[in-house]
């Protein structure tokens, strides 16, 4: 009876160790806007600090919003996971515990900035030794977002006009000639390496070996690159100058169908430009699906749109000033004038009859000559009259004037009574 009462003893005290632990596995801190939190490394508490993000609602105020887990740490000694639940981060970050991740060789390196998903929940954990602190960081309007929408749009509404472009062709080549070279150098270093050996080892990996050494690859032209960037850069300004150079011997191209091939592909670059803008998918389709409406929508049924709106709403006429009416008046004899002088001056007219029914056939020889049409006479007896119309438009305007001013002294007369 003793043996059995230590054994359950003993069975209780492992059942409560194991809830104890298993109530301490984990603390969930649920974010559901930019927040900041510092942890100071050891802590008392045993437990695993998850940091999730809620999520959004889909709306168009979440068209361009951008949410980022951003760890501030001194330097690269820590490890993330994350998950789309806390249960299944949780289990990582035990199984990383468990000594898994000392001799995987194919994890994925742990990155300072975060980018999470818009509508789902997202939760991350931290492992490591350093004081740190986990900023939630929500850009309301991400501009990279904005300018990714905004050029999709340009390139799909000016894709025909760039199709034709002998600028832009040149820029392409030089760009696709710079990027060629690349995938050359690659291809001549790939045959330098072991493919018996690469081909078993993806074989027998799978394709995270594959994946391994593609980062291992892209790590190292990264390397590469920041440390030889004088390299670099005079060796992209000689492949380009080349590029250049071939692109100006081959020529913008001629050919229709050339110039359409061009152009769908702009426009599909466009479209895969505006559905990535954003993680609001469904805004984003419809974007390009407005986008691609408008740009192909018939040009005559906009056109009796347009007559039908202006034939059921037709525009206000505006009537013209004084001030408006002379210069109208003015530039308007000017023009005509001119044309008419022009028209006597050309072999259609026959000045010689006009000349014989005219009273004043020297006014009329100096009129094609260039002079003015009128006469001296005729210029001031104009001027006067304009000013007499001017003089008695005046008093007119204050006669009226006062005319006001006497009724309102009328009226304050009739309440001071």
């Amino acid at each position: 009876m003793g043996d059995y009462g230590r054994y359950l003893l003993l069975l209780l005290s492992i059942t409560a160790l194991f809830t104890q632990t298993h109530s301490l596995a984990y603390d969930v801190h649920w974010l559901g806007g930019p927040t900041t939190i510092e942890r100071d490394v050891p802590t008392p508490k045993q437990a695993v600090d998850i940091y999730c993000f809620t999520g959004t609602s889909k709306n168009l105020f979440a068209l361009w919003q951008t949410v980022k887990f951003h760890i501030k740490i001194k330097n690269d000694e820590f490890r993330q996971y994350i998950g789309p639940a806390p249960d299944e981060v949780y289990k990582e970050y035990t199984e990383d515990s468990y000594g898994w991740a000392v001799v995987n060789p194919f994890q994925k390196k742990p990155q300072k900035t975060v980018t999470v998903s818009l509508f789902t929940p997202t939760c991350m954990a931290v492992n490591t030794k350093e004081r740190h602190s986990i900023d939630l960081q929500v850009l309301r309007v991400d501009i990279w977002r904005v300018l990714l929408m905004v050029t999709g749009i340009v390139l799909i509404f000016s894709s025909r006009a760039l199709s034709g472009n002998p600028v832009f062709f040149y820029l392409c080549g030089i760009f696709v000639g710079v990027f060629a070279s690349f995938m050359v150098l690659v291809y001549y270093v790939s045959k330098l390496l072991p493919k018996k050996t690469l081909t078993y080892g993806i074989l027998i990996g799978g394709w995270t070996v594959g994946v391994y050494l593609f980062q291992q690859i892209w790590e190292n032209i990264r390397t590469l690159i920041l440390s030889y960037q004088t390299y670099m850069f005079w060796y992209t300004l000689i492949i380009s100058f080349v590029s250049f150079i071939v692109c100006y011997r081959i020529g913008p191209p001629k050919n229709q169908r050339s110039k359409n091939l061009v152009m769908w592909t702009l426009q599909v670059v466009g479209i895969l430009m505006i559905f990535f803008s954003s993680e609001y998918q469904e805004a984003s389709a419809a974007v390009i699906i407005t986008s691609m409406v408008a740009k192909y929508f018939p040009q005559s049924l906009i056109n009796r749109i347009g007559a039908y709106w202006r034939k059921k709403f037709p525009p206000k006429p505006r009537l013209l000033t004084s001030e408006e009416y002379y210069e109208e008046g003015a530039r308007e004899t000017k023009m005509a004038l001119e044309n008419l002088r022009k028209y006597c001056s050309s072999p259609d007219c026959a000045q010689w009859k006009i000349m014989l029914k005219l009273n004043d056939s020297k006014r009329f020889a100096s009129f094609v000559e260039g002079n003015s049409h009128l006469s001296d006479e005729e210029v001031v007896d104009y001027e006067a009259y304009a000013f007499s119309l001017e003089r008695s438009r005046k008093y007119d305007h204050n006669s009226t004037r006062n005319m006001e001013i006497s009724d309102d002294d009328d009226d304050t007369d009739y309440d001071d009574d």
